[in-house]
């Protein structure tokens, strides 16, 4: 381990640092890092705001976190909200609260009960969305994804003045698809379940496919 890597940054109550290369990066209060921060964990309970990119083996954020740049995290815990001004790419994601992301978001799993905004592409091997309020990725792509409304009332009540609990995306493509409360324009995949309340305007499948009676669907297509 380097010398850069051995050092520890700790912030409680409120203060500002400049960022650098840490062992680890505990933050309980309120905070400001100026500069791209790399660490092997990441803590923190209260309000962050890194004017940079951020690196972590290890994130767990509790409150809200603010990011002017990239997210790169092996694993990353959060409930809160996390913004992202960039990309986010890692390993596991499980995200409860609200997510932004100016870029893509990248990750072997994904999962997010509550609300997010990703003006890209969404991706993961499995996606698991529960939603308690509005929901946004301009396409969305892994083997499994499942979309669902979310149903823990403590998390519903952080989100009950922020709009209706639905996904909208222009594309969600995977192998095994499962969507309610959910408005695309094109969905594909091997096999299909649309929910409830669904409006979508293409749907293809190659193997099968099932409508739920309350949902739109304009257009279906089998592909080989």
């Amino acid at each position: 381990m380097n010398q850069d890597r051995q050092r520890k940054l700790t912030i409680t109550g409120t203060g500002s640092t400049s960022g650098g290369v840490f062992q680890s990066v505990r933050i309980t209060g309120e905070a400001e890092i100026h500069g791209d921060t790399e660490s092997d964990s990441l803590s923190c309970t209260g309000n962050c705001s890194v004017s940079g990119s951020v690196i972590s083996r290890t994130a767990r954020i509790v409150g809200e976190f603010e990011i002017d740049g990239d997210l790169k995290a092996g694993k990353l815990t959060a409930l809160g909200q996390l913004k992202i001004s960039g990309s986010a790419k890692g390993g596991v994601f499980k995200i409860k609260g609200q997510l932004d992301t100016g870029g893509e978001c990248e990750a072997e799993r994904f999962e997010n009960n509550g609300a997010f905004q990703i003006y890209g592409l969404l991706s993961a091997d499995r996606v698991d969305i529960g939603m308690y309020g509005p929901c946004y990725a301009r396409e969305i792509g892994g083997a499994a994804i499942r979309v669902k409304r979310g149903r823990w009332q403590g998390v519903k009540e952080l989100f009950t003045r922020s709009g209706a609990a639905q996904l909208k995306a222009e594309t969600i493509e995977g192998d095994s698809i499962y969507v309610e409360h959910t408005k695309a324009d094109v969905i594909r995949g091997n096999t299909v379940i649309i929910g409830p309340a669904c409006d979508i305007g293409l749907v293809e499948y190659r193997s099968s496919l099932e409508l739920n009676k309350g949902s739109v669907v304009h257009a279906q297509k089998q592909t080989k």
